[in-house]
Parts: structure tokens; sequence; C-alpha cells
């Protein structure tokens, strides 16, 4: 299973996961069997006028799932049509996170988790416009 984290920096298994999804800059693809890691740009941020529908990773990517902090529900709404489960982090670094889905104790988020529907950190939300 390959899992994807939207990191700001690449650090490996130390890299912290960036706060929020759709804006991430890159994404850090680990292959859970041999740890294997792979850095990606986010698609949608190279592409001009791409649209928050459109998807960050593609059929080749061979991506399986994601962690992540704060998403919004298109980014949900597109991962899940390309059947690409959403994991809530539990933790600020990959290797954290990845010590807990091989625990299976990582949540796949709900409609309930994401952004829009906590406006601000307060209600915990991401704070983040959408």
């Amino acid at each position: 299973m390959k899992v994807a984290f939207p990191v700001k920096e690449d650090k490996g298994l130390e890299s912290f996961i960036d706060d929020h999804f759709g804006v991430a800059k890159t994404f850090l693809i680990v292959d859970m069997k041999t740890r294997g890691l792979e850095l990606k740009d986010n698609r949608k941020l190279l592409a001009e006028g791409s649209k928050c529908k459109t998807g960050v990773f593609k059929k080749e990517d061979q991506v399986d799932a994601v962690v992540t902090q704060c998403m919004g529900d298109g980014s949900q709404r597109s991962l899940t049509s390309s059947n690409i489960k959403v994991y809530q982090a539990q933790g600020n670094t990959i290797l954290k996170n990845l010590e807990l889905l091989e625990k299976d104790e990582l949540k796949l988020f709900h409609i309930f988790d994401f952004c829009q529907t906590k406006k601000n950190k307060k209600e915990g939300g991401c704070g983040h416009h959408h």
C-alpha cells in the first residue's frame, strides 16, 4: 500500500505533516512494504487554471491512502472518487502516523472532520478559508 502525506519540507520519515492538504506544495509517498519514499509536487498547484476538483494524484502514482490533518470536502470527494482512503493524522510526523496506521489506530475522515464544517481552530478546524 502506498500512502501520501502533505509536507512542507522533505525530511524523510521525520517530515512534519503540512497543516492543510489542498495547498501543500509537495507530498511524500511512502510504500508501506518497502518503506521506499517518493516526493511528488502537488499537481493542482502546478496547473494554471486548476480548480478544487482537480485531482492531486495521477493513476500511475498508485496512491492507496492519504494521511492529513485538515482537508476540504472538494479534495475528499476527488480522492474518494479515485478510491483513495483519507485518514486523519494523529501525530506530527510521517513516522508516527505510519506506526499508528500499521496498528490500525488511525481513523478515516468523517464528513464532520473536514475544514469547512469547523471554520476556526477553536472549533477544531484548520482556520483556512475555503
